[in-house]
């Protein structure tokens, strides 16, 4: 799984010309509502410009094909969100990073991400891209989460590749997916207070 991530940087576009920064928020808002209503097979580059409110030409010189579009989209998906919080404990942290995740998922990229999944396994460059993006964003943010919980000795130096720590995020993503049913800060807190927390004490 919410405030799209903030772009602070213009990379190359696959078409060739540098992007305008000032329009990659509305832009990025547009592909994921689209994403979100009709799903990744009924969007065009068209449907693009129209929700977006620019000419065709702005889309099609940042991207030349609708897979690129998607790619890019998917791969600056929530670098914003998994922010690398450090309160001073790990409870905290991870209490945090559960809330950023909560409104991951019921926000924008939420909607697109669950339209995407489908389409997900017969699109290797969309897997890629969910893999080397947010996927790794997350990883990367509990990873520095665990290595600050480690040099405050809240946990042992194995807890971070043990099958504990894979738990954390498994129990809201699940929910999500697989349920219907909401997916909280409540449902967020009620989890790390009764599972997340009492497994890591255990592994002290």
């Amino acid at each position: 799984m919410a405030a799209l991530p903030t772009v602070e940087e213009a990379r190359p576009s696959r078409g060739g010309r540098p992007r305008d920064p000032s329009r990659d928020g509305v832009i990025r808002a547009a592909i994921l509502q689209l994403l979100a209503d009709v799903g990744y097979g009924a969007l065009t580059m068209d449907a693009v410009a129209a929700e977006a409110g620019v000419g065709k030409a702005t889309i099609y010189r940042r991207w030349r094909t609708k897979q690129d579009l998607v790619v890019d989209t998917i791969s600056d998906l929530n670098a914003a969100e998994a922010n690398n919080p450090d309160t001073g404990s790990l409870e905290g942290d991870l209490r945090e990073m559960l809330h950023a995740l909560v409104g991951v998922v019921n926000g924008p990229t939420g909607a697109a991400t669950l339209s995407l999944l489908s389409t997900v396994p017969r699109h290797p460059a969309l897997a890629e891209a969910f893999r080397n993006g947010p996927l790794s964003v997350w990883q990367q943010s509990f990873g520095t989460i665990w290595e600050h919980a480690e040099a405050r000795g809240e946990i042992g130096p194995g807890f971070r590749t043990s099958v504990a720590a894979e738990t954390i995020s498994a129990l809201l993503v699940q929910r999500w997916l697989l349920t219907g049913r909401p997916v909280d800060e409540a449902y967020a807190d009620q989890v790390l207070d009764t599972v997340i927390m009492p497994l890591v004490r255990a592994s002290v």
